[in-house]
């Protein structure tokens, strides 16, 4: 697949009618205002941890046509992909789209990015015809599926991963379609849980609906649509500009999963990026084929990477939409592990996805050696734990991601036990984790001498361990950088950081052996630990400041 911007299609592209500079700065700062308020009625709504306590969702604003013109910044594994979901809603349901409809959809390959993140999506009309659309899409704890939690590096098809849904009307006319409530709760394992959350996202939607259609009274519906062309247009120019401003050049880079979800060999991520005026290549195709586990990442997935890293080496402050990628043009062939074709399943994507964004910021790091930064950790463990409530004995799942070490740069060190790259999910706090689930957390703590070594150093990785209480639990977990030709590497003669591991004991405490990707039924009293991976070093060892030295020493980080 290749998409990007010729000369015929910035032509065709619509103009924005000019609105003086303070109109459109009032308007578009109250849009991306909304994107955040729909995200803070949605974390305070919720009823899951990975949603309300973990932040794993992402609220938008979307032109008529679907093109997504303000998103607040939650999760970057989100960005420039919901826009895909709403040009699905779009085709499907055309002149059916009428005033209070809400649409649901998690089809990875309609748009979506794997099953577990659910999008919920409204139109927003205005004088009886559609003006635009608001949406959110939130990470469940379980959509069906073969496993609790949904997820399954080793699950050969899209088929085994849950419910899967193509846009459908969770709402019609502002009611709940309870044929559709009905199928959800039927096929979850929390439908508690799941239905609620799904009416949080849609009173997120009903919030951004009555903003966008306030700022339509205040500026009228002409030129709020002009602010929507204008911001795409703003972006895009930025954009170009940051990239004219760079020396042109080529560069690649190479990096693997430690294998492909379901015990083969390591799986090959490339990047050829071409820089050339203001405008950027970035060339996939050199990509393992599909695999059999799933460790593929849909369009939308691999698309958000992209952005991700051209927002990253240019202005990570900068406000992102659509018109980033009227600046990039992505070759990515279809039947590769980052463009699959159906039925291959993509649960486990987003590790592939953190790979990916490691090896584009390295191939940028070899056009502009002057942004160069360090590996982070894409070791991105993430597990599923099938459990109950201490306090009500309703079966649930615990879903959880451990982060780690970000790398050192020519600025300072990298940042200690943080979500990296493409994800900003927080790590679960002991207190919910053990009031929601059976579980206790036996420790937390950084990873002393986990980081590369450098001028500057490379954040910590996390140890954390968790306790299976009350009954048999079925597990599913996953983890990157087990193999140690893949951990983090340095930048600019720093060192690498240290491998990922993990560690399982039983009952008896005996270690019980498993790789880095697994799905077992375990006993009362074992006992699962994680070991994250460091961020690599930045420079040469011996130029570090005595004094960070020192610190380093009274702060025992090894």
């Amino acid at each position: 697949m290749r998409t990007g911007t010729g000369s015929a299609r910035r032509g065709a592209r619509r103009r924005a009618q000019a609105i003086d500079p303070i109109t459109f700065e009032l308007a578009s700062a109250a849009l991306r205002a909304t994107a955040v308020e729909m995200g803070e009625v949605l974390k305070h709504s919720s009823y899951s941890p990975i949603i309300r306590e973990m932040d794993d969702f992402s609220c938008a604003i979307f032109r008529a046509d679907g093109d997504l013109v303000a998103q607040a910044d939650f999760i970057p594994a989100q960005l420039g992909a919901m826009s895909l979901v709403v040009k699905e809603i779009i085709e499907r349901w055309g002149a059916g789209i009428a005033p209070g409809d809400a649409y649901l959809a998690n089809h990875p390959y309609h748009g979506a990015m794997h099953t577990p993140d659910l999008n919920v999506i409204m139109p927003v009309f205005l004088g009886g015809r559609l003006f635009g659309w608001v949406g959110t899409a939130a990470h469940h704890i379980d959509v069906g599926g073969v496993r609790p939690g949904t997820e399954g590096p080793d699950l050969g098809e899209i088929y085994a991963e849950g419910l899967l849904l193509p846009p459908v009307r969770l709402y019609r006319g502002g009611a709940e379609n309870p044929d559709v409530f009905a199928i959800v709760g039927a096929a979850v394992r929390d439908p508690v849980s799941t239905l609620s959350d799904l009416r949080a996202q849609r009173a997120a939607c009903l919030v951004g609906e009555r903003r966008v259609t306030e700022l339509a009274g205040r500026h009228g519906a002409r030129v709020l649509a002009s602010v929507f062309d204008q911001m795409l247009d703003a972006v895009e120019r930025a954009v170009r500009l940051d990239l004219a401003g760079l020396p042109d050049g080529a560069a690649e880079a190479e990096g693997f999963l430690d294998d492909d979800g379901a015990g083969g060999p390591p799986t090959r991520v490339h990047v050829r990026l071409a820089k050339h005026g203001d405008r950027l290549v970035a060339d996939l195709s050199g990509s393992a084929p599909q695999v059999r586990g799933a460790m593929n990442v849909p369009w939308a997935s691999t698309r958000a990477s992209v952005v991700y890293a051209v927002r990253a080496m240019t202005d990570p402050a900068r406000s992102t939409n659509d018109g980033v990628l009227r600046a990039v043009e992505i070759t990515c062939p279809r039947g590769t592990v980052l463009n699959p074709d159906p039925p291959a399943a993509v649960s486990v994507r987003h590790n592939t996805c953190q790979r990916l964004a490691d090896t584009l910021i390295r191939a940028a790091s070899e056009i502009w050696p002057d942004r160069a930064i360090a590996s982070s950790t894409v070791a991105f463990f993430g597990m599923n734990l099938a459990s109950r409530s201490p306090r009500t004995g309703a079966m649930s799942v615990m879903a959880e991601v451990v982060g780690g070490g970000t790398g050192a740069h020519a600025a300072g060190d990298g940042l200690d036990g943080v979500d990296t790259y493409m994800a900003n999910v927080g790590l679960m706090p002991v207190e919910v984790a053990e009031s929601s689930y059976s579980v206790r957390i036996l420790r937390t703590e950084l990873i002393a001498g986990s980081q590369g070594d450098g001028t500057f150093r490379g954040g910590l990785g996390i140890r954390r361990e968790y306790q299976v209480l009350g009954e048999d639990s079925a597990v599913t977990f996953y983890s990157e950088q087990t193999d140690p030709r893949f951990a983090p590497r340095g930048a600019r003669g720093g060192g690498d950081g240290s491998p990922s591991k993990i560690t399982v004991l039983g009952p008896d405490g005996r270690e019980l052996p498993v790789g880095s990707k697994a799905s077992l039924v375990l006993a009362p009293g074992s006992v699962i630990r994680i070991e994250t991976s460091g961020g690599g070093g930045y420079g040469d060892p011996a130029g570090r400041d005595p004094a960070l030295a020192e610190a380093d020493r009274e702060d025992e980080r090894g």
